[in-house]
């Protein structure tokens, strides 16, 4: 790493960043739109609309995020966030990137506030800070008073009162305060339980959580500590620190889905810990959109959490790439950046290993828990006692553990790279934002700029034209919604076409599996030894031995079942390929339809002295989220099994009940034991092509009921959106209209004020595009 390059680097980033946060300090003396009320008039929200870039609220975000970047480049500091559902194993998977147990595990959410953890070389016992500990204590002093005559009966009912919320409420009695310094493991674990809890005992008691006190990066929790993986390797400039993010709406708090995003936008990367069994969850969906919005900004990466869950007949590695990457971020992230792990197996290799490093053996397994966990992991579920005391075996057992965790490919790829390129990932993360702010700020400048040079009539006309516009806007969002309505219905018919054949070639392979002469081959009999039938079919098959009757079962049953799964995988590939079409189609149909009036926009204020920078929403797919795998998945939901099923049967016995969604309809039904075994095929036939036919069907209305809800969203998120444009650039026009109605000094001062703000924006701009090259190419040299 080149030393001197990144410092002088680092100089100008900071040159850039405090000539940025003083052009914001110019801007709030000037008389600007109040936007904020034009996006209250759209939406009808206030605290949960993002702010315009320019508004009042608008300009304090921005001068926060460039705050904080100034204070990562300052420290050199790469902030690699970790995002996740609850449970979806995100404390653990902290703890296996940094080698130990840092971070609580408990089955409620455990993340109500980010917490840093910081790689600190040689700080071997962890230690946690907690400077910004008073909006605590004021908190505990409030719940306090509304705890003197709180009836606990009444809280036991909205509450769970386990024996660490106990301690709270006790310490809370005691007005016991929060230390600003925790050492070890266990006091640290103590403190953001005790946090966590004080979220949901405030929930409960209805008093407000200072989270507006830990908005800003430097007020929340830091835990240092060396990073085991870290240990011992070349220093280099800059620091690694993991931020613990909140997931969306953990802990019945909403707002924490906000918070999310501020605290991602401020990162210089985001790591998504994804739980594998919960892929296409409503959840994991929530993170997904959060994640991909932070990913225009800052590198993205993902863990699929949980993959030691998987089964023979579970997606590999590269298929679980593919899918991630293409259908549930819609490419946003490449495959390469998606590691497939079992952060549990990570961690407690990573614990054995250290244990018997520091003190030569594993704890006793009866006082400490997670060793039987480990043994469990590394020896088998037969795991004895004597088994651990064979340190030789154990430190094999825990490295084939750390092994198969498939761990060691993301620290070497994504933690290694982190460490040594911290530096560079904090100045690229500074040139993202000035880039972002330089561009925002110059099309607002220059926009208002040219307001002042624009006669009273022109600037009236416009405001009435903009008007008008809207009005328009409300006639083709009647005329697109039928447009689109008539390509779903066209989709949608031609989807129960293509069923309706999958329907009947389904049944005529199905029939062909009953038919007299197969059923004759599967039973290994002679025409004679059967009874009842015409010559194309027959009703029943009987043998004498249980064990035959049983095989000739089972053939019939597995032929079906690959006819299934053959149809199945069809039906799942043609579909996919039909609503992608069908997402295309509604985009470009949106698209079509607005721009008439952007291009109409941009003419008027064109002629009028304006050159209109404005842009408008596109519709974008993955708003649908028309996702066919998914609804298979949802018509195939039950997995019964029959009690009097043999055991050891093969799951594919269960694959087909799910399909039929009949749990209950089991093949040992149609088998009558007596002096002879009777298999009724009729029976069994007619059952099975009424289950096909049940199952087509509710894949057609699961579809239509999916296709309908999606569009509906996706069309009302687009015209909002748009028509937010459009009130926002009114407000802009009337504002000028009405700076213009100053005294010609005002004017020409607040004329020049505007030029000397734009100048500098485009200032930052071109110097900040040279920044981002030369970070670019030291990131292209310290590639291997």
């Amino acid at each position: 790493m080149h030393t001197q390059t990144i410092f002088e680097l680092s100089q100008e980033a900071e040159r850039l960043l405090q000539l940025a946060l003083q052009n914001l300090d110019t801007l709030k003396s000037m008389p600007i739109a109040m936007l904020d009320s034009a996006a209250t008039a759209i939406t009808g929200q206030t605290n949960n609309v993002l702010p315009l870039h320019f508004s009042a609220r608008g300009v304090e975000a921005q001068q926060a995020m460039l705050n904080n970047e100034l204070r990562k480049i300052t420290r050199l500091e790469m902030v690699l966030a970790i995002v996740g559902t609850m449970k979806a194993g995100k404390s653990t998977t902290i703890n296996a990137i940094v080698g130990t147990e840092v971070l609580p595990n408990r089955n409620r959410p455990m993340t109500a506030l980010p917490t840093l953890i910081r790689h600190t070389p040689g700080q071997k016992e962890p230690v946690l800070h907690f400077s910004h500990v008073s909006p605590i204590d004021g908190l505990i002093t409030q719940l306090q008073q509304k705890l003197c005559d709180y009836d606990r009966g009444k809280l036991a009912q909205r509450l769970e009162i386990d024996k660490d919320m106990i301690t709270l409420l006790e310490r809370i009695e005691k007005a016991e305060a929060f230390e600003k310094h925790y050492l070890g493991a266990q006091p640290i674990f103590h403190c953001l339980k005790s946090l966590n809890d004080l979220v949901r005992l405030s929930l409960a008691l209805g008093v407000d959580f200072p989270f507006a006190e830990y908005a800003s990066i430097e007020h929340i929790p830091v835990i240092e500590v060396e990073f085991v993986h870290l240990a011992g390797l070349d220093a280099h400039p800059g620091q690694l620190t993991l931020l613990d993010t909140p997931g969306p709406n953990e802990a019945g708090q909403p707002h924490l889905q906000k918070m999310l995003s501020e605290q991602l936008a401020r990162a210089s990367a985001v790591l998504a810990v994804m739980d594998y069994t919960q892929l296409k969850s409503i959840s994991d969906e929530e993170v997904r959109q959060a994640i991909s919005a932070a990913g225009k900004s800052v590198p993205l990466y993902a863990l699929v959490n949980k993959f030691d869950q998987k089964d023979r007949n579970s997606d590999d590695e590269e298929q679980v790439r593919a899918m991630i990457s293409g259908t549930l971020m819609k490419g946003n992230i490449s495959p390469g950046q998606i590691y497939p792990v079992s952060s549990m197996w990570a961690y407690l290799a990573n614990r054995a290993r250290y244990e018997m490093s520091a003190n030569g053996r594993l704890p006793d397994h009866q006082e400490q828990r997670w060793v039987q966990d480990f043994a469990e992991a590394a020896l088998g579920r037969r795991w004895r006692t004597a088994d651990l005391d064979d340190i030789d075996h154990i430190r094999h057992a825990a490295d084939l553990l750390w092994e198969d965790s498939l761990f060691e490919q993301p620290i070497r790829k994504l933690i290694y790279a982190a460490y040594a390129n911290a530096s560079l990932f904090a100045l690229r993360s500074a040139s993202h934002k000035l880039l972002n702010y330089a561009q925002n700020a110059r099309e607002y400048l220059d926009f208002r700029h040219q307001g002042l040079t624009v006669a009273f009539e022109a600037l009236e006309l416009n405001i009435a034209r903009l008007e008008e516009d809207m009005t328009l806007l409300q006639t083709r969002q009647r005329v697109v919604s039928d447009e689109v309505k008539h390509e779903v219905e066209q989709a949608l018919s031609a989807t129960d076409d293509f069923m309706a054949l999958q329907r009947n070639a389904l049944r005529q392979a199905i029939g062909h599996i009953f038919s007299r002469k197969n059923i004759l081959d599967v039973g290994g009999l002679d025409p004679l030894s059967l009874r009842g039938g015409e010559p194309d079919e027959m009703h029943q098959l009987v043998l004498e031995d249980e064990g035959q009757a049983q095989i000739a079962l089972n053939k019939i049953r597995s032929s079906c079942e690959l006819i299934m799964l053959d149809v199945q995988s069809k039906i799942g590939r043609e579909l996919a390929l039909r609503f992608d079409q069908l997402e295309s189609t509604l985009a470009r149909s949106l698209n079509e339809a607005m721009r008439p009036i952007e291009t109409r926009i941009k003419e008027q204020l064109s002629h009028a002295g304006f050159r209109a920078r404005i842009s408008f929403p596109s519709f974008q797919a993955n708003q649908l989220n028309i996702n066919t795998r998914g609804l298979f998945n949802g018509a195939i939901a039950q997995d019964n099994r029959p009690a009097g099923q043999v055991s050891g049967a093969g799951s594919m016995r269960e694959t087909v009940s799910r399909w039929l969604n009949n749990p209950g309809w089991g093949w040992e039904d149609y088998v009558v034991t007596r002096t002879r075994y009777v298999i009724d095929i009729a029976q069994l036939h007619e059952k099975f092509k009424q289950h096909i036919d049940q199952f087509c069907e509710q894949i057609r209305k699961a579809l239509a009921a999916q296709v309908d809800v999606s569009v509906t969203a996706g069309m009302a998120t687009f015209f909002a959106e748009f028509s937010l444009c459009l009130t926002g650039l009114q407000e802009s026009l009337r504002d000028s209209l009405a700076v213009r109605q100053q005294n010609e000094h005002s004017t020409r001062a607040l004329s020049q004020l505007l030029k000397q703000s734009l100048t500098t924006a485009t200032w930052i701009q071109e110097d900040t595009r040279l920044l981002r090259d030369d970070i670019q190419t030291l990131f292209a040299a310290e590639q291997p």
